[in-house]
């Protein structure tokens, strides 16, 4: 099952941007967006990375004005963590993987006043894409961020008050070999701790099954988070490891 996730996020992770190889790794960069968790490296399966592996990998992304960073599931290449800490490189987080079983899903409910909505016009996806950026410590979305997101092929959803007013978002990774991922699920301060992020991840889950997953997962940003989606019928199958080096 993890090697069905790896490929599925390594699919994922190439579509739309300028892939590298280097060694073991492929290095998968956004040639308009320079942040940080949108451009990164997944090693091979088994992959025992040689120092001009790393050096490769490096240069994939510091020649291209990127932070080198890697996410993948190390229990697929166990030699890579140590590899690369000896190399310089941090961790940065080590996230569980959740999963939600097929008719495991827990029923939300949606808090007074909100409503969900799949974004349509460009209004609904920029302001479902600025609850976002504000709700992880982003700076305001480009108008590139917004077209990017109505590119992508994904399951949007966008929750806001009754009169409009935004409070959230997420997505279901458009579905591939039966998977999908659960991303983005992002509430503005101002509407957390009142059941809007279960709701919208319990709608994503849902559609993602429609369309077609038979494996839905999710990686929570913390402890707070992974509580939310156990409510919802997820529970921790496995773990992505993040590794960074910062350059000058």
């Amino acid at each position: 099952m993890s090697q069905r996730i790896q490929d599925y996020m390594l699919a994922s992770a190439v579509r739309g941007r300028e892939v590298v190889r280097a060694g073991p790794f492929t290095v998968t960069i956004s040639a308009h967006d320079p942040l940080v968790y949108i451009n990164y490296a997944i090693p091979a399966a088994g992959a025992d990375p040689t120092p001009q592996d790393i050096a490769a990998l490096e240069e994939a992304f510091t020649s291209r004005s990127r932070t080198p960073r890697l996410e993948y599931l190390p229990g697929l290449a166990p030699l890579v963590e140590p590899a690369l800490v000896a190399a310089g490189f941090t961790v940065t987080d080590r996230l569980p993987l959740m999963e939600c079983p097929p008719g495991a899903e827990v029923n939300q409910p949606l808090p007074d006043g909100i409503e969900l909505v799949t974004p349509a016009t460009e209004d609904e996806f920029r302001d479902m894409v600025a609850a976002q950026h504000e709700a992880f410590g982003e700076p305001p979305p480009s108008a590139e961020h917004v077209a990017k997101a109505r590119a992508s092929g994904n399951i949007h959803l966008f929750a806001r008050t009754t009169d409009g007013e935004p409070a959230g978002g997420g997505a279901a990774v458009a579905v591939r070999d039966g998977i999908s991922e659960v991303a983005g699920i992002a509430v503005r301060p101002k509407f957390e701790r009142c059941g809007v992020g279960g709701a919208i991840t319990l709608h994503l889950t849902r559609a993602a099954r429609a369309a077609g997953a038979g494996l839905v997962y999710l990686t929570p940003a913390g402890d707070a988070q992974e509580r939310v989606y156990a409510r919802v019928g997820y529970r921790r199958t496995d773990s992505v490891l993040f590794l960074t080096k910062e350059t000058s």
